[in-house]
């Protein structure tokens, strides 16, 4: 039996490609035609060995730990700043309490054991530490277009608030 695929297999019955998205580390010859990123070093607490890190583009993590002391692959991770907006939010008989809202930020880890992490992903922090992770493209979409429906319900109550302040001002 032939092991070469004759041209003319239908295109689901050829063998895929290597596939492109398989996310690795780079390579010292493919590093150069990436964007510019940190690369730095770590000492691998499972294996004894030095590995070799290249941050994600936009990283602002300090690294200076990491390449310091021995640590597990996995608590390699990378991460692009996020914009935080903080609202009062009640706490009930403990009063009100400024909570972190409705961050986003990109990223990224290398050793992850999940191969979707080891890909930049989107992470949305709804409030104060508590997440939407590993998010692709699409669902980071499905999040803002949820989110835009939400305020345009806001907007609606709004405008209704508006009308019925108005209507109270009229009656007093």
């Amino acid at each position: 039996m032939s092991s070469t695929v004759p041209a003319d297999l239908p295109r689901m019955f050829r063998p895929e490609p290597k596939l492109a998205a398989v996310p690795v580390q780079p390579t010292a010859k493919t590093r150069e035609t990436l964007p510019a990123g940190r690369t730095w070093s770590f000492l691998d607490r499972t294996t004894g060995k030095m590995q070799e890190v290249t941050c994600l583009q936009g990283c602002t993590v300090d690294h200076r730990q990491d390449r310091e002391t021995p640590i597990h692959p996995e608590d390699v991770w990378c991460a692009t700043d996020s914009s935080d907006v903080y609202l009062p939010i009640s706490e009930g008989p403990n009063g009100v309490e400024q909570f972190r809202v409705l961050g986003a930020f990109i990223r990224q880890e290398p050793f992850s054991r999940h191969m979707y992490e080891r890909v930049p992903h989107a992470q949305v922090e709804i409030v104060d530490d508590h997440f939407m992770e590993s998010l692709d493209p699409d669902g980071l979409a499905t999040v803002i277009l949820t989110l835009e429906a939400q305020l345009a319900k806001f907007r609606e109550v709004h405008a209704q608030l508006v009308e019925l302040r108005e209507q109270g001002r009229v009656q007093l």
